[in-house]
């Protein structure tokens, strides 16, 4: 109770001197929109394998090149793809990707996954689309540098386009956090964490983190927010179906539903997830998968989301819905363009966007 109320404190004295940060950059009549990028598409990476076969080729990104002994090279990182990719989200309505974060400490090639908002950050476009943090477990770095992390992050919030949500709080997404009584060594240990975050963004007049635990099971999330003092339950992806077969798309978005309600079913904040599919056959992933969506029904998906939000207004102050995924192209969820669809994805949901009234 005590750390809360000074919590409570510290955030009246940022405000008053400070100022509220400004709001998202998204569109008045419709939730904000965000999506998961996972930036593992860099030279050397060992995810190229996975889209090597002609049965994948399909999901292929602009960015793709295919070399004359028919290697095929998905390099995203660079400035040029970065600026392009941040031009074709901006113009669907999208407001923001989660930047899945990796502490370059975490193991010897954790750095090379941070390219995706480090080339954000120097592009001359980014003005354009905002970005938040994907936290995860085993990627937060030591324990005994979790000052310097939280230095690393509140660098981050002061960044004019770092994604805001009730009210000016800096949107964080946070996937597995099982682990965080594992890396704190106690649930306690791991709640004083999180005030640590809060208090030190705070004092730095940066906001009171808004903190959306990414979670399988609706129990988990209420855990989460119970003893960790997170603010909302979301998730990552869907669940998936355990018989080794295909699905419908339509079952999945009928699953990303049953998020939705699970999660309302808590008497707990939601952000609702949407799915742009799932497919982690090139990754031999065990278990079922989906579909690929037609670009008219991952748009229904979206617009369907929007409407949940409106007819459960209680269930939320984020006001903001996630879609799994920018560029997980081999486990079978992307918007980025692609050499066999072009923009067909972006341009579903930007016809939603420019259409859905509150």
């Amino acid at each position: 109770m005590r750390m809360t109320l000074l919590l409570f404190i510290v955030f009246l004295i940022s405000n008053i001197l400070s100022g509220s940060p400004a709001e998202a950059r998204s569109v008045d009549n419709h939730p904000s929109v965000g999506a998961i990028r996972w930036d593992g598409w860099f030279a050397g990476s060992s995810w190229q394998k996975n889209l090597q076969s002609k049965e994948w080729q399909n999901r292929l990104p602009f960015y793709t090149k295919t070399g004359a002994d028919g290697i095929i090279t998905v390099i995203e990182d660079s400035q040029e793809v970065m600026d392009k990719e941040i031009v074709y989200a901006s113009r669907a309505g999208i407001d923001y990707w989660a930047f899945c974060y990796y502490h370059p400490k975490s193991w010897s090639e954790a750095d090379s996954y941070n390219y995706g908002w480090k080339r954000y950050l120097a592009s001359k476009y980014k003005s354009k689309l905002n970005f938040c943090l994907l936290l995860q477990w085993g990627h937060l770095g030591p324990k005994d540098e979790w000052d310097e992390t939280i230095k690393r992050f509140i660098s981050m919030f002061k960044e004019p386009t770092y994604q805001r949500v009730s009210n000016g709080r800096p949107l964080i997404y946070f996937f597995n956090w099982d682990y965080m009584e594992k890396q704190f060594g106690s649930i306690p240990d791991a709640r004083k964490a999180i005030d640590e975050l809060r208090t030190a963004s705070l004092k730095a007049g940066t906001g009171n983190p808004y903190i959306v635990a990414q979670v399988f099971a609706a129990a988990d999330g209420t855990k989460y927010i119970d003893e960790l003092g997170f603010d909302a339950i979301g998730a990552y992806s869907a669940p998936m179906g355990n018989e080794h077969r295909e699905y419908s798309y339509s079952e999945l978005a009928d699953s990303n539903k049953w998020y939705w309600n699970s999660f309302r079913a808590t008497d707990k904040k939601v952000v609702p997830l949407v799915n742009a599919g799932w497919d982690g056959r090139p990754r031999d992933y065990p278990g079922g998968w989906y579909a690929s969506p037609k670009p008219v029904e991952l748009a229904q998906n979206l617009r369907s989301a929007f409407d949940w939000l409106k007819q459960n207004p209680d269930a939320t102050d984020a006001d903001t819905v996630l879609i799994y995924a920018w560029n997980e192209t081999d486990e079978g969820g992307w918007l980025v363009p692609t050499l066999s669809e072009g923009t067909k994805r972006l341009d579903a949901i930007q016809s939603v966007l420019s259409r859905y009234k509150r």
